[in-house]
């Protein structure tokens, strides 16, 4: 499976290191909050188990993303986070010979939501600044629509177990507000090995998990 696109986000996310410094105080305030974040979501692909009809690969772009984290941070060092985001990336058909069939280079919308939790391990911290690791896991589910040979539009959905591995970081900005830049990695189980692809002709495809990247900046509420 090629992730170069997805490889090259968590690549941005190990950055967010930095946006963190050294702890200078133990923040022992728990608190709950809200996160609406924007940003871009960096697809992977599934690549088939033959060149069937010269098809290489099921390539998902890149696109804009935006969605929202609820939150509870129980204690200086653990947090349980809630996330929905969404995302309409486009699929293109890729093949080794471009003029192999009508199909080649063919666009298909598709429909992303994520549907996550995740424990948030807090590091390097004052109470104005922190870094902090997520590890979790939920759905994905995923649409597709397009047209066929006959103009015919096909539609249709799927929704699988996903996990997730983040790396961000936060800078309050007053007591209340502050901006969090997010980065992370999710792998999508769509059980590859009795999977099909249908688009002018079907074939089966070897991917087993689906990875994609996720980079957001958000502004941060804080209820308490």
């Amino acid at each position: 499976m090629s992730l170069t696109r997805s490889a090259a986000a968590v690549a941005v996310a190990a950055a967010l290191a930095g946006f963190t410094t050294p702890a200078q105080a133990q923040y022992s305030e728990s608190s709950a909050w809200i996160t609406p974040f924007a940003g871009a979501y960096f697809g992977g692909s599934f690549d088939p188990v033959s060149n069937t009809y010269s098809v290489n690969k099921l390539d998902v772009g890149t696109a804009f993303t935006f969605g929202a984290r609820l939150g509870y941070k129980f204690n200086p060092s653990i947090g349980l986070v809630f996330e929905y985001a969404h995302a309409d990336p486009t699929l293109t058909i890729k093949c080794n010979n471009p003029n192999a069939g009508t199909w080649c280079g063919r666009e298909v919308d598709l429909s992303s939501n994520i549907y996550e939790g995740t424990f948030n391990f807090y590091f390097g911290s004052t109470p104005d600044m922190q870094g902090y690791i997520a590890i979790g896991g939920g759905a994905a589910s995923m649409s597709a629509s397009g047209q066929d040979s006959t103009g015919a539009t096909r539609e249709g959905s799927s929704t699988q177990f996903s996990t997730v591995f983040g790396l961000g970081g936060t800078k309050m900005m007053n007591e209340k507000v502050g901006i969090v830049l997010d980065g992370r990695y999710r792998w999508v189980n769509v059980d590859g090995q009795d999977s099909y692809y249908c688009y002018y002709y079907c074939y089966a495809y070897d991917t087993s998990w689906y990875g994609s990247g996720e980079i957001t900046l958000g502004i941060k509420y804080k209820f308490k």
